[in-house]
């Protein structure tokens, strides 16, 4: 379990394993992030469902989601905009993998142009998986063993709902919240999802990608 610790600046930080010393590890910014622990994934989201039905608005949502064997953040930032400027949205999960995975992987949009830096060795794939393949750029430096990650329908059918959605399994920048500096598996998604069923959904996707031994419960 990670455990909160304080910076001379104030700061609060998540000290990660793996990570010794490196300050900022897992940043507050702005507003106290919330915490929800449980021992499954239906509990947790009864917890999260709750929170957000009492929130007045939730154009700056942020949620750190705790079970025994994953952890995640979930931010919601929703601008309106106004007068002459566009709005915008995003919804993102965050979760902290542990150092010594070996897998990387990207999954994005068919038409979406990225230059994904960071993440070496990676190769377009084919993962024999019509609806995938035919869906998204998959870029990953393990076909087999994403493929085998994949290979749930449930798992398959859950991610093909979001199209348009980012996916990756990769080192977070030295400066990127929460997790600066680590492994991160990520959701990203342009888009306001508030419908906690539908975000209890990704949560479940993507603590099942983080699990090798195949789709986990609710």
């Amino acid at each position: 379990m990670l455990s909160n610790q304080t910076l001379k600046s104030g700061k609060q930080y998540t000290a990660i394993p793996g990570h010794p010393g490196r300050e900022a590890l897992f940043y507050r910014i702005m507003q106290e992030i919330r915490t929800f622990s449980a021992p499954s994934e239906d509990a947790l989201w009864q917890q999260v469902a709750t929170d957000m039905s009492s929130q007045p608005d939730l154009l700056e949502y942020r949620a750190r989601l705790v079970l025994p064997d994953f952890e995640a953040v979930l931010y919601l930032d929703i601008d309106l905009g106004g007068g002459f400027e566009g709005g915008f949205a995003t919804t993102s999960f965050s979760a902290l993998m542990p150092p010594a995975t070996s897998l990387r992987f990207a999954l994005h949009e068919q038409d979406w142009v990225h230059e994904i830096g960071k993440l070496f060795g990676m190769e377009d794939a084919q993962l024999g998986y019509p609806e995938i393949d035919d869906a998204f750029i998959v870029k990953t430096n393990d076909a087999p063993q994403l493929t085998q990650l994949l290979a749930a329908p449930e798992t398959r059918i859950t991610l093909v709902r979001h199209p348009t959605a980012r996916i990756t399994l990769a080192p977070a920048d030295e400066d990127e919240p929460p997790y600066p500096g680590a492994l991160v598996l990520r959701f990203e998604q342009d888009e306001a999802i508030t419908d906690p069923v539908t975000l209890r959904d990704i949560h479940w996707l993507l603590h099942t990608l983080a699990q090798p031994a195949g789709p986990v419960t609710f």
